[in-house]
This record gives structure tokens, sequence and C-alpha cells, in this order.
């Protein structure tokens, strides 16, 4: 089991766009994919996917340091599964809720894992995990950092995109130095770019400049086909006609560049 946290300081930056459409593209590789929703505004996993918490909530179980599988809930792709958002999150964000290791929760609950009748765990049916976390630098952020094998940095090229992004990079060496020594960033995507521009052309080159080999090659683009696939709560790689078929292909390049970065050859499928 891989475990990615999408993280980015800036809200804007696609990360709950491409937490959603890199774990329909697992899916359709043959992978089976667990989405954890720690964003208290619930855009991956009721506005995206459609899914609402389950009876136990994850703030409950973050709370309790309880078993993390009774918050999953399946999606109506057979092999997507979402752990909810819920309002609670909140209060775990903001500090309301005092929790002793607060920022160990997520990873416990992961790590402990409850076992089926075959004796196998759970948790280890799933060959990916995706994290997508707030747009914001916090304790459920941390939650995510501490939790994960890899940070996938989705990027806007802008100015203030790379400010954010600087800031976003060092809360990560804060992650690895205190809590998580292997947590290794993935990758950083741009993402929303009009490459017909000087502008964005200038901005996307400034990024690799800065950190080079870390920059997928893999580019999205700003296109209203993405922007639908979020509203029919349908990844992109599942939307039926060709209008969506560029867009489809460069998310599975993307997933083919983390399977790659991984050390993972092709799909399962």
């Amino acid at each position: 089991m891989q475990i990615i946290s999408f993280t980015n300081l800036k809200g804007g930056s696609a990360k709950s766009t491409t937490a959603f459409n890199v774990a329909g593209a697992l899916t359709e590789m043959g992978y089976r994919v667990l989405a954890i929703d720690l964003d208290p505004q619930q855009t991956l996993s009721l506005s995206y996917l459609g899914v609402l918490s389950s009876e136990k909530s994850l703030s409950q179980v973050l709370v309790t340091d309880d078993f993390i599988e009774d918050t999953i809930v399946p999606s109506r792709y057979p092999d997507l599964f979402v752990v909810p958002s819920d309002h609670g999150l909140k209060a775990i964000k903001s500090g309301q809720t005092q929790i002793e290791g607060v920022e160990l929760r997520l990873r416990s609950c992961l790590r402990r894992g409850k076992q089926s009748v075959d004796g196998q765990l759970v948790l280890d049916e799933f060959d990916w995990v995706v994290i997508d976390c707030p747009p914001s630098l916090d304790r459920l952020t941390m939650n995510a950092l501490v939790a994960a094998d890899y940070v996938l940095i989705p990027v806007d090229a802008g100015a203030g995109g790379r400010t954010a992004l600087a800031d976003t990079v060092e809360y990560i060496t804060s992650a690895q130095k205190w809590y998580n020594p292997t947590l290794r960033i993935l990758g950083l995507l741009i993402n929303n770019v009009n490459s017909n521009t000087v502008y964005d052309q200038t901005t996307e080159q400034a990024v690799r400049d800065i950190y080079g080999e870390q920059v997928f090659r893999t580019v999205v683009p700003s296109s209203v086909r993405i922007r639908e696939s979020a509203e029919l709560q349908t990844p992109v790689v599942f939307c039926a006609g060709s209008e969506y078929r560029k867009y489809a292909e460069i998310y599975r390049r993307l997933c083919l560049e983390i399977l790659t970065r991984v050390g993972v050859t092709g799909g399962k499928t």
C-alpha cells in the first residue's frame, strides 16, 4: 500500500481535482484505491464523488484513535473507496478539539488496521491511498504528511503560486525533520496552464528552473472539460465522449510518471 498526500498551501491549485482524477486513473489501471478527504470543505468526497460520511466519522476516529475501516464508504466505481470528510474536522483543524499527539493520529489509524475474517488486514486490500488536504498548513495537513509515503504538490505556476509553493516545501521539510523522515516529495504538478500564452510559458519555466527534475513532465491545461468532469462526479478517464479523451490521456500519463517514480511498472490490468 502506497500513501500519497496531495498538498499545497494555496487554494485553487487543483489539489482536489488532481486527487480525484489520479484516484480515477489508478482504478482504471486495475488498482484498488482509498481516497481520504481531510479537507473540512468536503470537496473531494461530497462535491466530486457524491459520498457522505458514514455513521462513524473520520473526525471521531482521529479523536478516539480508532479503526479507520469503520469510516470507509464505497463510491460508484468498484475499486474506488472513500473516507469522507465531516464537519468535525474543523474543530481538529482549529485546535478546539484537544488531542494528545494530534499530528500522529492518521498514521496511527492507518497502521493499526482491522483484521478481516481471513486474518488479513482490510487496509491491505488497497494498493493506493490518496489523501486530499485542506489548502492550509495546519494540523490536518501535518497528519497527512506524517501518514504518507509521498507528497504530490499541485502547483499554480503564477507568482502567488510560487510563493505558496516555497512555504509548502518548507512545511514538508519540517514534517520530514520532526515526524516522518522517510517522506518523499513525489513531484510537483503544474496545473491550469494555457501554453499558448507567453505568461504561462514563462511561469512554467520559472518553476522548472527552480525545482528541476522534481517537476512532472506532464502538465495539466486549464480546461472546461476537467471542470465538467468534477461537476459530473466522474473522473475524466471515465467520462464518455471524444471531447474528454485528450484530458483523460493527460491523467493517464501523470499516473505512469507516478508509478515510475515510485518504482512500479505499468498497471495491474
